[in-house]
């Protein structure tokens, strides 16, 4: 499977990404990442974010693989017990899943609604 993934954060948000790709990095394979963009907070005041678009192989179910994803973002210090739009240290989405013969097994909503999410994809697509 290939499997797009949607990073962002903006609490310590350079130490944070990076610990992300570190992290998925060994957990998945053929990986590629667009560019960092900032973007500002969304539907509450707060730091501006970073953005970006990682994408790897993997045979890991999309469950399992969200099971990886938000432990990933528990070592972050991740705080789940927050309003859904608020800062955060770590937020990593599957917004993209890929069969071996490239059929899409799913599809984000946020790909649409966030230019955070479709500009970096667009980088690697």
């Amino acid at each position: 499977m290939k499997y797009y993934l949607s990073l962002g954060s903006n609490i310590n948000p350079e130490s944070n990404l990076e610990l992300a790709i570190s992290a998925l990095n060994k957990i998945l394979t053929q990986t590629k990442c667009s560019s960092v963009h900032k973007t500002q907070a969304e539907g509450f005041d707060g730091d501006d974010f970073l953005n970006l678009i990682f994408s790897g192989v993997s045979s890991l179910s999309f469950e399992d693989l969200n099971r990886k994803l938000k432990d990933i973002e528990d070592s972050s210090g991740r705080n789940r017990n927050v309003e859904k739009f608020s800062s955060r240290t770590l937020d990593i989405d599957i917004v993209l899943q890929l069969n071996d013969e490239e059929e899409i097994l799913f599809e984000s909503d946020e790909i649409v609604k966030y230019r955070f999410v479709s500009e970096p994809l667009q980088e690697l697509l």
